[in-house]
């Protein structure tokens, strides 16, 4: 059923708004904000944001009564041979669709709880410091909003680049601390590794389609569907001889190149975890709801082009697996708050791709929705606690924190509970239908990839359950370690109350994917099924899904899957629970330190975070390091400044001291030489006369 769009000039005319409030925020406080004051900057930033969230809120409405939202917008970009049609044109164009406007409300929600929080957590910096940090999370959220309303790849990536410029400005916000500085380099310059993928994506798209528009991108989906089954060669433009499925796949690598280093998967992930550098409502905003969600976004945007190439499926849902996997195990061994968080992070994020990467499209966005959530909350909370421990994140010198910090301490729980999947909450229902998904899907490139990203799923579960469990005994169980931990205490009530409307969500949004019978049941999947319609088409003709046909109209539906998977999943929760809790608060307590000592080299191997950095360093950045070195010697200094610069330079002194063998200033020498030259002309003359 095709969607039914909004015409009306009110439901188009407010879509911009929803960006432009934020970056007005950002205008004013970049410009006036030191002479308003702190109470008057952070009124500037939080009030747009709710503007914002409001507008977003009525956008969201329309889409809940079966609306699409579109923007036309005026050109902006055009491709032109002679007078024809434009070959290729961009417009400033929005779409708010039931993706989208999902996207906005966590965006936009989760963003104004942040900003909130944020007044009070960076109340200690000065006037400048303090409009220039809420400068810059308005402009973020701006940028965001420009990521996921743009209706064409283009628009998408003005975002995207937007994103990366604020998350480096953010990250690196206290410059003057050199680690904090290139932590914010670190990012800026692993997303533009991604970002080349994303542009190689986009050109091929425009040399396959001519179009970047995703409405346009889903009409040439379902008119190509039928070459790249058959797998017809391309008659015709830069990729003549290609078969379709070889062209499409390699665009959409290059997509997901982009999204790997947006949303920090194997191998990009590096740059996250050193972004905890950064203040911690800024670890809460990028890495929980809006900045490394970009890449599950744009899979799932693009559902009907990723359906259309086994190949480019099997390499999400495999990066996917393998990220949660091995973002998991590093976790087990780390120290610092908010770098557990960070892998946490990194390996849920894998999860989401392992979701749009099997097709359980709505799947994967849930967990995006119901991860915004939880983990903003967790990242606030740690921003808490370390607001009461003097500003100090190590957990090994924490401890007994509930009694000092019980609001922090009963939000960190529930949260705690939702990621790593206990039932009923609502990590449970947006993580196990992800593995129970992956778990009855079939590859046509890799027959193995889906029950195997199950198991891999299965494994990291596990690791959640566990480390996620061992920070908080750690933090807030037994006795307290440290002078800090015993004197801690509780954040005002404007930090707290993000806190627990945050850990609400994380519960009520459990309601989203109720297996219950009915109107009440799968909510945000039946919500989600019209975005996702062509994409799932795609893959129940090719059989990707177990697939059944309604005896009536004759059309495929996705079949029933069984319930186990999800019981299977729940009791890896426990288990790993179970297994923290005998390890850090029960009679195994010195086990921990048992296994350290006994396995030394393994336990620092994981702790230094499998030095990946270092393979990079002795395998990317010395290599490019000394290419630029030998560059500079050859070409600066020998080209350039020897050949060109100082050998032109030479040359014309070379030639200056002849020149000055007879230009020394001899009067008597000129006058000789005049003589000579004037009886040589008398002689030639005459010679020639007497002729």
């Amino acid at each position: 059923m095709p969607p039914v769009f909004a015409s009306t000039a009110a439901a188009e005319s407010y879509l911009w708004a929803i960006i432009l409030l934020p970056l007005l925020g950002a205008g004013i406080n970049g410009l006036f904000g030191r002479r308003l004051g702190k109470g008057n900057a952070a009124f500037v930033a939080i009030a747009v944001m709710v503007a914002s969230f409001t507008l977003s809120l009525a956008a969201f409405i329309h889409t809940m009564n079966g609306e699409v939202l579109k923007f036309a917008g005026t050109p902006w970009i055009q491709v032109v041979e002679g007078t024809a049609k434009p070959l290729v044109s961009v417009t400033w164009g929005l779409l708010v669709d039931r993706l989208s406007g999902t996207m906005i409300m966590v965006v936009t929600g989760v963003g104004t709880l942040i900003h909130i929080y944020s007044a009070s957590y960076m109340s200690h910096e000065d006037e400048h410091g303090f409009a220039k940090f809420f400068t810059y999370l308005n402009l973020f959220v701006a940028a965001m909003l420009i990521l996921v309303l743009g209706d064409s790849l283009i628009l998408t990536f003005v975002g995207w680049e937007g994103v990366g410029l604020c998350s480096y400005l953010l990250i690196g916000f206290w410059y003057t601390d050199p680690q904090k500085a290139f932590a914010g380099r670190k990012a800026f310059v692993t997303n533009r590794v991604g970002d080349f993928g994303f542009l190689v994506g986009v050109f091929v798209l425009v040399a396959l389609f001519g179009t970047v528009s995703y409405g346009d991108l889903q009409s040439k989906a379902t008119e190509i569907a039928a070459y790249v089954k058959a797998d017809a060669v391309i008659d015709a433009g830069l990729f003549a001889g290609w078969h379709w499925s070889s062209a499409l796949t390699l665009a959409l690598i290059g997509l997901f190149v982009g999204a790997t280093g947006k949303s920090a998967q194997l191998p990009l992930y590096i740059w996250l975890p050193d972004a905890m550098a950064g203040p911690t409502p800024v670890s809460a905003l990028i890495h929980a709801a809006t900045m490394v969600t970009a890449g599950v976004y744009l899979v799932a945007r693009n559902n009907y082009l990723f359906s259309l190439s086994p190949v480019a499926m099997a390499v999400v849902t495999s990066v996917g697996a393998l990220t949660a996997l091995v973002a998991a195990l590093i976790a087990f061994t780390q120290n610092d708050l908010k770098k557990v968080l960070a892998y946490s992070t990194v390996s849920q994020l894998g999860f989401m791709f392992i979701g749009v990467g099997v097709g359980a499209w709505w799947a994967g966005v849930l967990h995006l929705v119901t991860h915004a959530f939880f983990k903003a909350c967790l990242f606030l909370g740690a921003g808490s606690v370390m607001h009461g421990m003097g500003d100090k994140g190590d957990i090994r010198i924490m401890g007994g924190l509930r009694k000092h910090m019980p609001w922090t301490t009963a939000t960190f729980l529930v949260s705690t509970a939702a990621i790593t999947g206990i039932v009923p909450l609502s990590g449970f229902w947006s993580k196990d239908a992800i593995l129970g998904n992956a778990l009855f899907s079939t590859n046509h490139a890799l027959g193995w990839v889906g029950p195997a990203a199950y198991g891999l799923g299965a494994v990291a579960a596990l690791g959640t359950a566990f480390y996620m469990t061992r920070l908080v005994f750690l933090v807030f169980f037994g006795a307290p370690r440290s002078h800090d931990a015993e004197h801690a205490h509780e954040s005002s009530p404007v930090m707290t109350v993000p806190l627990g409307i945050l850990a609400t969500l994380a519960v009520v949004a459990a309601g989203l994917e109720l297996p219950l019978p009915g109107q009440w049941g799968h909510l945000f999947k039946n919500f989600t099924a019209r975005v996702f319609e062509d994409g799932t088409q795609n893959l129940l003709t090719s059989h990707h899904f177990h697939a059944v046909k309604d005896a009536t109209t004759g059309a495929l539906s996705e079949a029933a899957h069984p319930a186990w998977p999800y019981f299977a999943a729940w009791l890896i929760a426990a288990l790993g629970t179970f297994v923290a809790w005998q390890m850090y608060l029960g009679p195994l307590k010195a086990l921990p330190q048992k296994l350290a000592i006994a396995l030394p080299n393994l336990y620092k191997f994981a702790y230094e975070k499998f030095r990946v950095d270092e393979l990079y360093e002795f395998v990317i950045i010395k290599p490019l390091q000394f290419l630029a070195w030998l560059l500079w010697r050859v070409v600066d200094v020998v080209a350039i400044d020897g050949i060109l610069v100082m050998g032109t330079a030479r040359a014309f002194g070379a030639v200056g001291k002849v020149l000055r063998v007879a230009q020394n200033g001899d009067v008597q020498r000129y006058a000789a030489v005049m003589a000579v030259a004037a009886a040589i002309i008398l002689i030639s003359v005459l010679g020639v006369g007497g002729l």
